[in-house]
């Protein structure tokens, strides 16, 4: 709905008026957004009862042509009314007025229960409500029953100032003229106070407000209560309104002497924009007598419209009389304990502040206090600034609630949740039960005003989140001009009693707030009370003050022998880190022992029950400084091994930003072996290091050690991911196109990965060369790696992604120093929707040499993106082709990954975790320090099917034969097959292809050899797959695999003894000698041939075509090439 400025008469109003609507609780609230632009526009919301008009709510001026969000508190109203909307502007200037998304939450009155919780107030319509309603001038019940007999109820001092100020007094210390007043809302309004009540909700019903007479920065008005008897415990609760009032002070005080000197902050108004009355309440005890005071003190700016109405005492408040003075000092001291000097004035300078709580005159410069260092000798200079144990008071932290659910100090007991506070645990917390809220009522925890900050400041907390709360909680800032931003959040129970929070507030040159904020998530009303609680306890603030310097880098390491160093467990993850030593508790996953000692500790996440997949533990370290201008090195060791491993990351994430950087990644089973990382970190911010982990299935324990901080860049690698930059690789100047630095899919579908090979997941990292409708036949693009010496290397090892029809063709060349090239590994075409092995023998060089990767293009297509990721030169030889024994890796074998299977091909040696099944030896070496390869029967469903692939193989005139040894132990073993595949099969969605082998059942504990003969056509690949059992006892392993480009040879078979079987038996015999004979011969020209054809020259960086297609089942062919 709304109002223009071109229709209607100048300053003419618009009015907008609900259906006549039933009672209304004393919480209910009206939602509803508003848009006014125009300088002269006005919109007020008004309750009607009767011929009885009260404003609610008011706002003119240029608000922004923006819909912005309000809510007022409609409050207790016993009968009919109707709400309207007016609103108005000048109609001779542009502008408009509407409204819309009108809501109302909590206006129903309690609901009559089955029956009240002994720790509850029944209402005589039978409703429940919290005790500390009753008697504060708020009917709760909706009968008003909560309100009457409030004597016999123990609550005798209460006012309302219906009839006057009741026994409230003014102060000695006011300003002149300063006296608080007390007033109606018809004669308040708009200057100084609301527009209504909250006794009555009328505008003729009366409150107190500030002196009128206020006019310079730190005048006062204060008004003072009766005179109270020592008390424990005893409860104010009282009602304030507060609006357009940012540069003043609203508190109240507990006052022991006449002066005010002494006085203990009990209160401190929270937020000033709110046009609804708000409840507060704060306890406090006393060994003396005392007095609280109300304390108003005017600002920088004009003072806006504040009030306070309806002050009640709760039962534990025992009042004087006689209502006596208060002692101008301290008492003194008995003849027992030693004199102690007291002042009753402040006897420092204006620009000191005193010690009071500390023996003798001790003055400290004002500029000390809150400074989040305590420089008084007893610290009084750091009381109220942000740091509480709330074991005395509330440090100044107060409830800035808009719904009736409110932030409380508690005692623990064994009646409360939670039953223990985290600091003494008898002792004291902050907590809000939800269930006496909404689910779009927001409780807020304010922090007082807190000073600038260093770039290292972190914020620390306990919190709690009861088991079936629907709650959640946040941490956000309030900066002085006005701006917030969300510093932390979890939605999540707590596993424990409390758990500890810390995270980075960073550098502020201004003052600022922080509060705590808890909503419920729940969609609808809330049945159980005791179960929505949120608590808070032990806030602190580390490394804040502004003359704080860092220590050195090398002190953020950590062993872990001895806890977690400066590092902490994150907060708004599921899990946390545990301290491990030895084998962790899920047998085939995590590490046997730690890496820094064999005997210490290292920390792990546990992955079986409780832990679900995907949830995450993350380990923080403290601020660190910016990393310099050669950055530093951060490493640390890391071990993945299971079937169901999930993945580690590691981020960085500066002070100043919610945004988290992704630096590393690795998913999956990485081997039963410690592994190092490093990362070269030149984040030139205040920043810290994450390290996350996430759980992948009940098998996948991850664990770390040995964390470490080098300044400098970290050294040289052989292996290069390309997560942290191209490792000095560099693009070529005289080709056509340039390789391009990618993470996920890539543009063009159809073609290209989906993640990188070394995290295999979608943020990692690798090169590729994109295709397009531009591109001509011939077209190239080269990288070259940095210059390794000739006595580097001697196996060149890479993976490569070449899917798409209208793929290129990929070569790597070794380059020498003054230009010449030979070509190492060539491969051409779509080779399926995976990352491929490939591995190139290094030749013998005498200069320094070069890797150069090259793209050659077919011509226009967006079917043609390849890619290459993790290049490694080692100095051992390459291992041969189609052979492995899994002593050290699983060579050119991988595990399928992605969303195809189940579970991962696991690298063991020794017996089995799982009883009665799997080998005791591999079979290589036939003991238990040998490897080999295997399937965890423990994890996972019946079916489940886990996928072993080998690299490509060229079609060979031969065949090739694969021969392996299998080991079938077990009461529940499944099947295991063996398939081939082509990339034809691959691209119609077929990851397994043709079966040519399976073997299903227990074949008892011992090795078998088996092989199968393949004849294909075009170039293919093997893949073991392996379908789990009905239940644990199914292990399956695979060891010494053999692919050869030769038919598969099997011993002769044995026949009964006869003369005529035994010339035949002789002829075969001779037979196959003169075979192997004439295939010697045959072998023996092939490598002359070979090598003369290995001097070659090709000119102008041509291949010839006949030899652009290689056979990886034979030697690699090396094909040398002049610059």
């Amino acid at each position: 709905m709304g109002l223009e400025a071109d229709r209607g008469e100048e300053m003419s109003p618009a009015a907008l008026q609900s259906p006549i609507m039933k009672e209304a609780s004393s919480t209910c609230t009206l939602h509803f957004y508003f848009n006014m632009h125009g300088e002269e526009s006005e919109l007020k919301v008004l309750l009607k009862k009767g011929p009885r008009i009260t404003t609610l709510w008011w706002l003119a001026g240029n608000s922004g042509d923006l819909w912005q969000h309000s809510n007022v508190v409609i409050g207790r109203v016993p009968h009919d009314f109707t709400l309207l909307f007016e609103a108005s502007t000048n109609f001779n200037k542009p502008g408009h007025v509407a409204v819309d998304d009108i809501d109302f939450t909590n206006c129903s009155l309690p609901a009559e229960p089955q029956s009240c919780s002994g720790n509850t107030f029944m209402c005589n319509n039978s409703a429940c409500i919290d005790p500390s309603h009753v008697c504060d001038f708020s009917d709760d019940c909706g009968d008003r029953s909560d309100e009457i007999d409030c004597e016999k109820q123990g609550v005798v001092e209460r006012c309302n100032f219906e009839q006057g100020l009741c026994s409230w007094a003014h102060s000695d210390v006011d300003t002149p003229e300063g006296d608080w007043t007390r007033q109606a809302g018809q004669e308040g309004w708009p200057r100084h106070g609301p527009p209504r009540d909250h006794t009555d909700n009328l505008a003729t019903g009366h409150y107190i407000t500030p002196g009128s007479h206020l006019t310079a920065r730190g005048q006062i008005s204060e008004i003072l209560s009766k005179t109270l008897l020592p008390s424990f415990n005893c409860t104010v609760r009282f009602f304030y309104f507060s609006m357009s009032d940012d540069s003043a002070q609203l508190t109240a005080k507990s006052r022991t002497l006449k002066s005010g000197v002494d006085d203990e902050m009990l209160w401190i108004r929270g937020s000033s924009h709110s046009y609804n009355w708000q409840r507060a309440k704060v306890t406090f005890s006393s060994s003396v007598i005392s007095k609280i005071a109300f304390r108003y003190e005017l600002g920088d700016t004009e003072r806006g419209l504040v009030a306070l109405d309806d002050i009640s005492f709760s039962r534990e408040c025992n009042f004087d009389p006689e209502n006596s003075k208060l002692p101008e000092t301290l008492p003194t001291s008995s003849p027992h304990t030693p004199p102690v000097t007291t002042t009753p004035m402040n006897p420092c300078q204006d620009n000191e502040f005193f010690c009071r709580r500390s023996a003798g005159k001790v003055c400290i410069p004002v500029m000390l206090q809150c400074n989040y260092h305590p420089d008084c000798p007893e610290g009084e200079d750091e009381t109220g600034c942000g740091s509480c144990t709330f074991e005395n008071d509330q440090c100044l932290w107060s409830d800035a609630s808009d719904g009736p659910a409110k932030w409380q100090r508690q005692k623990a007991s064994s009646n409360t949740e939670p039953p223990e506070d985290h600091t003494i645990q008898t002792g004291f917390y902050m907590t809000v039960n939800l269930s006496q809220g909404s689910t779009q009522t927001e409780a807020k925890l304010l922090s007082p005003q807190l000073k600038p900050s260093s770039p290292y400041c972190q914020l620390l907390f306990h919190f709690h989140i009861s088991a079936e709360s629907t709650g959640s909680l946040r941490v956000l800032m309030q900066q002085a001009e006005g701006g917030e931003a969300i510093l932390w959040s979890r939605s999540h129970n707590t596993v424990s009693h409390w758990a500890l929070a810390q995270m980075p507030i960073g550098l502020f040159q201004q003052t600022y707030k922080i509060w705590f904020s808890s909503i419920s998530k729940a969609t609808g009303p809330i049945s159980s009370p005791g179960d929505h609680v949120v608590a808070v306890d032990d806030i602190s603030f580390i490394n804040c003050e502004t003359t704080y310097e860092p220590p050195a880098l090398s002190s953020y390491g950590c062993t872990f022998e001895d806890g977690l160093c400066v590092w902490v467990q994150g907060a708004e993850d599921e899990l946390d880190w545990s301290s491990g030593s030895g084998p962790t508790e899920t047998p085939n996953t995590g590490p046997t022992a730690d890496h820094t000692t064999g005997t210490g500790k290292y920390l792990y996440i546990e992955s079986s029950h409780p832990s679900e997949k995907e949830n995450t533990a993350q380990l923080k370290s403290l601020l660190l400084p910016p990393a310099g201008e050669n950055g530093y090195c951060f490493t640390f060791w890391y071990h993945m091994f299971g079937a169901t491993v999930g993945s580690l990351k590691m981020l960085l994430k500066s002070a100043d930003s919610s945004n988290k950087i992704l630096v590393w990644q690795q998913s999956g089973s990485q081997g039963d072996e410690w592994l190092l990382v490093q990362s070269h970190v030149t984040l030139q911010r205040v920043h810290q290091v994450i390290l996350e982990a996430t759980v992948g299935g009940e098998a996948g324990d991850i664990a770390i050690d040995d964390i470490s901080f080098i300044h400098g860049p970290c050294p040289d690698s052989d292996l290069c991911d390309f997560e942290e930059g191209s490792c000095s690789w560099q693009q070529e100047a005289s080709d056509d196109f340039d390789w391009i630095r990618k993470w996920g899919s890539t543009l063009n579908p159809n073609t290209g990965p989906e993640s990188d090979h070394t995290t295999n997941t979608p943020k990692g990292h690798y090169y590729y060369l994109p295709s397009s409708m531009e591109d001509q036949a011939g077209q190239k693009a080269l990288m070259s790696s940095p210059l390794y010496s000739e006595s580097k290397g001697s196996c060149l090892q890479l993976w490569y992604h070449m899917y798409g029809k209208g793929m290129g063709t990929l070569n790597v060349y070794q380059q020498s120093l003054d230009g010449k090239e030979v070509l190492i590994f060539s491969q051409t075409g779509d080779q399926g929707r995976l990352w491929r092995f490939a591995q190139a023998e290094l030749l013998p060089r005498i200069q320094p040499y070069r890797i150069v990767v090259e793209g050659v293009k077919t011509g226009p297509t967006l079917e043609g993106d390849m890619a290459f990721d993790d290049v490694h030169l080692t100095d051992a030889q390459c291992p041969p082709h189609g052979f492995c024994d899994f002593e050290s890796s699983f060579c050119s074998w991988s595990n399928l990954g992605g969303r195809v299977d189940q579970g991962d091909w696991l690298l063991g040696a020794g017996a089995s975790p799982n009883p009665n099944t799997g080998p005791t030896v591999d079979h290589t070496t036939n003991s238990s320090n040998g490897h080999y390869i295997y399937v965890d029967s423990s994890v996972g469903e019946w079916g489940d099917t886990s996928y072993l692939v080998s690299d490509v193989f060229q079609p060979s005139s031969r065949g090739h034969c694969l021969t392996f040894w299998y080991h079938m132990y077990g009461s529940h073993i499944g099947t295991l097959n063996v398939y081939i595949n082509d990339r034809k099969m691959h691209a119609g969605g077929n990851e397994e292809g043709y079966l040519k082998w399976t073997k299903a059942g227990n074949s008892g504990d011992q090795w078998l050899q088996d092989s199968v003969y393949i004849k294909h056509e075009e170039a293919f690949w093997f893949v073991f797959v392996y379908e789990r059992g009905k239940s644990i006892g199914g292990d399956v392993a695979l060891d010494d695999i053999t692919i050869q480009p030769s038919s598969c040879y099997s011993e002769p078979s044995v026949f009964p003894s006869n003369n005529s079987n035994a010339l035949y038996a002789g002829l075969a015999v001779g037979l196959m000698l003169l075979i192997g004979i004439t295939i010697s011969i045959f072998l023996f020209m092939l490598n002359r041939k070979w090598k003369s054809r290995n001097t070659l020259t090709i000119t102008n960086n041509e291949v010839p075509r006949e030899i652009s297609m290689f056979d990886m089942s034979d030697h690699t062919q090396h094909v040398s090439k002049d610059p």
